[in-house]
């Protein structure tokens, strides 16, 4: 083999592993950094969802009507001219 070519052969080798070293450690991290944006993208949506159920029940606990429920069910409230009606269930 001519010197020349031995040149070139080691030359070319030597920009392959510089290459090499150089792309493959950026290739892992801009994999990584994908699979990070895929999954943070799934919990903003769980977390979009879970805030839209929340609205939706503030705003029926804020209507007239759960404002009405809550204070029945909870605080044991009756309009004028009602009885309350206590039962007791015996526990097993």
């Amino acid at each position: 083999m001519k010197p020349n070519k031995r040149f070139r052969l080691v030359l070319t080798g030597l920009l392959c592993a510089i290459l090499l070293f150089s792309i493959v450690p950026r290739a892992k991290t801009i994999y990584e950094l994908s699979v990070r944006k895929n999954a943070l993208l799934q919990e903003k949506e769980e977390l979009t969802r879970i805030n839209e159920e929340r609205l939706q029940a503030l705003a029926e606990i804020d209507s007239p009507a759960g404002i009405e429920r809550i204070a029945r069910e909870q605080l044991g409230m009756v309009k004028k001219g009602e009885r309350t009606i206590i039962r007791v269930i015996p526990s097993e």
